[in-house]
């Protein structure tokens, strides 16, 4: 089958309107479109009044508050209305607020320097920072020099370099995900939009292969980064998406874009492992009890104070595999722990209410499962501590033909350190003979004598 590239829609109208009104700056510039940085192909730099550039709504500095606002309202659909507009406008204010204060600085002073992107009927590519600063320093101060953007417009309608939705997700990509020196996107944010692209039909392996970072990879190496980069990334989203579903907030990514840490350490030390035999074997997990574990995870992440705990949430998921090993029973508890089942829409009142009658319950069993595992590795550490010093004892660097090469002026101190090791390991020895046969007398004696060194 043919592959027929898919052309973003073009208002035609607007798209007349903008060749109109454009004013030619006299400039030039390559911006990283198609093959044009490679080709070197300038592009002219226009200037055209702010409100001919238009915030797009799938935007990916905002894409969680989209979401969460199309969650709770209705979805979001034509670009031309103002009201629209305002609202993507107070998303992006609210984005990255100390980057935002001081691009208008940078702007009152310098003016603008980077043109920004536009497609041929004004929806912005590049540059929407840009737009809202200039919106917000011509609302404080009106000014001619405020009114006006420098933008590079792309084929239009009749082009036959019009651009198709991969060239518009790519050309973000270059500007917005992987160029530096830039309030670049949230992890989150850049997760939500791979996936955006990938309903698209734009496979996340075709955008990371654009990123210069994963330039000059065999296809082994490429495969293994992709993997790990949607472990890190995508997955974290997806359980994201699953948490908010079961907690009936669907899409509402705002309400846990504050836990993101949490669901990364989910899907990179919990839910990846349980894919793997090895890991199941290991902790003895039955695999129908991995839907019990992901639950209990969601239930941790769900709780409202873990301050007795744990000051950081994701720090709770990182132990989960310790906690199922001192007690399986106790910590599929938590993972049998329901959403509330009254008829609670606002989604606020529900976390409340869940929270009120099961977050004691939780941090109660998390506070046990703590004091068991550390009790387990106080009996385990002796024991480890023993084997590092017998590695390190047996170390190549140590053998007798390498013994022999030590400068003569070292062996007197070799000979002291292990005359004390020696003496070290005879205590040792006989604590644990004491130890084993249970001679409480002896055991104390020795304790004694060494406190007495």
């Amino acid at each position: 089958m043919t592959y027929v590239p898919r052309f973003v829609d073009i208002n035609k109208i607007t798209e007349k309107h903008i060749i109109e009104i454009r004013h030619d700056t006299g400039e030039k510039i390559v911006i990283p479109y198609k093959d044009w940085e490679k080709k070197e192909k300038q592009q002219t730099v226009y200037k055209i009044p702010i409100e001919y550039c238009k915030y797009r709504i799938d935007n990916g500095r905002i894409m969680t508050e989209v979401l969460s606002y199309e969650t709770l309202n209705a979805p979001l659909k034509d670009v031309n209305d103002e009201n629209i507009q305002s609202l993507i406008s107070k998303f992006l204010g609210k984005s990255d607020t100390t980057q935002n204060e001081n691009l208008k600085k940078i702007l009152k002073k310098e003016g603008q320097k980077e043109p920004a992107v536009i497609t041929a009927d004004g929806l912005l590519i590049n540059g929407n920072r840009r737009k809202w600063a200039f919106e917000q320093l011509n609302k404080a101060n009106p000014s001619e020099e405020f009114r006006h953007l420098k933008v590079v417009i792309l084929p239009g309608s009749g082009d036959s370099q019009r651009p198709t939705v991969s060239d518009i997700a790519l050309l973000e990509n270059r500007y917005q995900v992987y160029m530096t020196g830039k309030s670049e996107y949230s992890a989150m944010n850049k997760a939500l939009k791979l996936l955006q692209n990938e309903k698209q039909g734009i496979p996340i392996e075709e955008m990371l292969k654009d990123d210069s970072t994963y330039s000059n990879l065999t296809e082994t190496e490429f495969k293994k980064k992709v993997k790990n980069f949607k472990k890190a990334n995508i997955i974290p989203v997806e359980l994201m998406g699953e948490y908010l579903k079961l907690n009936k907030s669907k899409d509402a990514f705002n309400r846990v874009a504050h836990k993101w840490a949490s669901f990364q350490e989910l899907s990179t030390r919990v839910v990846s492992k349980l894919e793997d035999q090895r890991t199941l074997a290991e902790h003895d997990i039955r695999e129908q009890d991995i839907g019990l574990i992901k639950a209990a995870a969601f239930n941790i992440i769900k709780l409202r104070d873990h301050s007795q705990v744990e000051s950081r949430n994701h720090m709770l998921i990182r132990n989960i595999f310790k906690w199922i090993d001192v007690d399986k029973k106790e910590f599929y508890k938590i993972g049998k722990i329901e959403d509330i089942n009254e008829d609670i829409d606002d989604p606020d009142e529900r976390y409340a209410k869940w929270n009120d009658e099961n977050n004691d319950i939780i941090i109660n069993s998390i506070k046990k499962l703590k004091g068991l595992a550390e009790r387990e590795k106080d009996q385990q550490d002796p024991l480890n501590r023993l084997e590092e010093a017998l590695a390190k004892l047996t170390h190549e660097d140590l053998n007798y033909d390498q013994l022999t090469f030590m400068k003569k002026s070292d062996v007197p101190g070799a000979l002291q350190v292990s005359n004390s090791i020696q003496t070290t390991i005879k205590g040792l020895v006989d604590l644990f003979y004491y130890l084993d046969k249970g001679d409480e007398f002896q055991v104390k004696k020795l304790i004694e004598k060494f406190k007495s060194r």
